[in-house]
């Protein structure tokens, strides 16, 4: 199978976790991928709500979007939280 690329357009496939979370069927665009153990897991925007599904119930429709069309450009800045050495009790 061909690895999903950012900015492309799939289809979600209709599974019982697919219609347990109310995608099942959608089309959306891919944000963003992680490795899994078994599978990548890419992270799917549909509509305004973002959500991390398995590269199995994904399909490519063949088209891409303009990264403009979901980026604004703008950003925002976020500091790392650090942890004492010995751990969190």
């Amino acid at each position: 199978m061909r690895e999903l690329d950012f900015d492309e357009i799939v289809t979600v496939l209709e599974t019982s976790h697919t219609v347990e979370l109310g995608v099942a069927g959608a089309n959306g665009v891919i944000l963003g991928k992680s490795q899994g153990i078994d599978e990548k897991t890419y992270a799917v925007l549909i509509e305004d709500e973002t959500t991390m599904l398995p590269e199995s119930v994904l399909v490519s429709t063949g088209r891409r979007i303009d990264p403009g069309e979901v980026y604004s450009g703008e950003s925002i800045k976020v500091q790392a939280e650090k942890y004492p050495d010995e751990g969190v009790k």
